[in-house]
């Protein structure tokens, strides 16, 4: 079976399981915890995908990792994937999980990265220019990249806008150099 079609289905029926159960907030909230792990620790990936650690070590690493933090819900579908030897699809299913739960909220996916941490009242400040410009709420992911030495960049679905200095720097040296020639 194609791999994108298996991490649908799952996404799709957690999902589901959730509206049926009316925990969907809870579950998404766990789902976005195991989204950022992926980004967080590059080793939680190999393990999942790793055909030499075996279903019974990732059942244990599960158990002392999530049993306790996650909802009943979300942690025997971790199971579930474990015992049908699913996990190594885990990052794709978040991701459709995700994508799948925004689009029934009418919610477009936005990035934003700022230089340093922004307070509560300037992300809801960006929280209503999305909501102005894409007539949407957002599912707002904030991260921080000192390497923008200042400014933001604020991805909405397909478009962005960069207005960090670094950027403005590059633009800068790339003039100035093409101006020398």
């Amino acid at each position: 079976m194609d791999e994108s079609k298996i991490s649908v289905r799952y996404a799709k029926a957690l999902l589901s399981l959730s509206k049926e159960k009316q925990v969907t907030e809870a579950i998404k909230i766990d789902i976005d915890t195991i989204s950022q792990l992926f980004d967080t620790f590059p080793g939680f990936t190999h393990m999942l995908q790793s055909p030499v650690i075996k279903s019974k070590e990732k059942e244990q690493f599960f158990e002392k990792v999530f049993a306790k933090s996650l909802h009943k819900l979300t942690y025997s579908f971790l199971m579930l994937l474990l015992t049908n030897h699913r996990e190594a699809y885990l990052r794709d299913i978040t991701r459709n999980f995700l994508e799948s739960y925004r689009k029934e909220k009418g919610y477009k996916a936005a990035n934003l990265v700022s230089a340093i941490e922004l307070d509560p009242s300037t992300v809801q400040q960006f929280r209503e220019l999305i909501r102005k410009h894409f007539d949407s709420d957002a599912d707002l992911t904030c991260k921080v990249d000192p390497k923008l030495i200042g400014g933001f960049v604020l991805q909405v679905e397909d478009q962005q806008i960069d207005a960090s200095v670094a950027s403005k720097l590059k633009k800068l040296k790339q003039e100035l150099l093409a101006g020398q020639r």
